[in-house]
């Protein structure tokens, strides 16, 4: 039989393959582009299509986190930080690809170019953003696995 809890499985399951696939495919896609800025163009192309399947993970995980708690998770110590740290990438997100990226996409050379000290300031920027984000992700991962 169907169940309020199978589905808010499956919403979760969903929402991690989304979520934290995609943003392990987009750190190692910047990864590649931080050591050849001739993948640039690549990144450049399918960051924004990758970004939104994210952001469709994190809207399940996030639902489905809410469903869990209203049919009666039990409040630990554990899941405070746990949802405390989903706040911290809802709220890292949107500085991701609303401020940094885009001045990323901006800055970056065309193929052939030299990077501008400019670029490679806002390179590390973005780099260390999405290293944070991701980490966060995997620690949620991590104390989903624990609770």
């Amino acid at each position: 039989m169907f169940t309020i809890y199978n589905l808010l499985v499956l919403m979760h399951l969903i929402g991690f393959s989304l979520g934290v696939g995609s943003a392990t495919v987009k750190l190692v896609l910047l990864f590649r582009c931080y050591s050849n800025h001739e993948f640039l163009n690549i990144y450049l192309k399918v960051t924004k299509p990758v970004t939104k399947l994210i952001v469709v993970g994190m809207i399940l995980l996030t639902l489905s986190g809410i469903g869990w708690l209203f049919v009666g998770y039990p409040f630990t110590t554990l899941l405070i930080v746990k949802v405390g740290f989903v706040g911290l990438i809802w709220v890292l997100g949107p500085i991701i690809d609303n401020v940094v990226e885009p001045k990323f996409e901006k800055l970056a050379p065309l193929p052939g170019d030299l990077a501008s000290p400019a670029f490679t300031s806002i390179q590390r920027k973005h780099f260390a953003l999405e290293i944070a984000a991701t980490v966060l992700m995997y620690a949620i991962t991590i104390m989903g696995v624990l609770l």
